[in-house]
């Protein structure tokens, strides 16, 4: 049965570039220009990346949290993949470093009995996934969400995901978004109306006023809680009403902790309960211009 009381969440705002002694940075700085290609420091940065976020949630678990968040591609592979595209050797990579994060993060959630939900770049069929994957604190892999909306860069080597799905958890309906899906009033939108109760958000590109406006609006218009895990800060849990309830400011390798109630009633104007009532009145007749494909070439 999901859970009834309040659940404690943290958002993770980890450093963005400087992980690791200095003796590493230059090797970071190639892997992030797409230029480290030899397999043993491919593997070196993804098991220093995995220690450093494995540092941040241990953190999380200390603070009491029943749920942590990690940014989008928290190993930073997508500069590799777009580098190397589609070979053996890029796949290979991309699969080792899924396994490890599932290893180490996985004995995270199993230490502290608590959920992780995290950024990583998987591959199927010769195609690469900007994915978010939630795990239990068993460590296992419950749900998982591949980004549907790609900006141009991402789009010219990564593969966008078919689907917007919800998840039930122990926690109850959980849903993931990712970075630039937030930008579209749509995939909001459509996961609150599949009935989720809290959305997880991993991204790369939370870092002006504008982004808070946008990721409040998206609360407020349906009322469910939303966390924001972001790379060096401006990571944030904002409440059903649209207001933050903790976050970080602008601080590398800090975290935002709050606790969440997913089953408060959330009235709003003429609604007494937003979630419940809200789409009684939705009017689908008229949305059709909604779901039409642009004719606009994207540029």
């Amino acid at each position: 049965m999901p859970a009834r009381e309040p659940i404690m969440m943290a958002a993770c705002a980890p450093r963005s570039i400087r992980i690791g002694g200095p003796s590493t940075y230059p090797a970071t700085k190639r892997m992030l220009a797409g230029r480290l290609r030899e397999p043993k420091q491919i593997a070196l940065h993804v098991k220093r990346f995995c220690a450093h976020h494995v540092g941040m949630l241990r953190r999380a678990g200390a603070a009491g949290a029943d749920v942590a968040v990690i940014p989008e591609d928290s190993l930073r592979l997508v500069p590799m993949v777009a580098a190397q595209g589609p070979t053996l050797r890029c796949r290979d990579a991309v699969r080792d470093a899924y396994d490890h994060y599932l290893a180490e993060v996985g004995a995270v959630c199993r230490e502290y009995d608590m959920f992780v939900v995290g950024g990583v770049i998987t591959t199927r069929r010769r195609r690469y996934y900007n994915t978010a994957v939630m795990l239990d604190p068993a460590g296992r892999a419950i749900a998982s969400y591949d980004k549907t909306h790609l900006p141009v860069d991402e789009a010219l080597c990564l593969t966008p995901g078919r689907e917007l799905p919800v998840f039930d958890t122990p926690l109850g309906r959980v849903g993931m978004l990712i970075c630039w899906d937030i930008v579209f009033p749509e995939p909001f939108s459509v996961l609150a109306l599949k009935g989720a109760q809290i959305i997880f958000e991993p991204t790369f590109g939370h870092w002006r006023e504008s982004d808070d406006m946008t990721a409040r609006s998206r609360v407020f218009d349906w009322r469910v809680p939303l966390v924001v895990s972001m790379w060096g800060g401006c990571a944030g849990i904002i409440g059903a009403d649209g207001e933050y309830l903790a976050r970080t400011g602008r601080v590398g390798d800090s975290m935002a902790v709050a606790p969440v109630d997913l089953h408060a009633k959330q009235a709003w104007t003429k609604f007494t309960d937003t979630r419940i009532q809200k789409p009684r009145d939705r009017r689908p007749d008229l949305y059709g211009e909604l779901v039409k494909r642009s004719r606009r070439r994207r540029r």
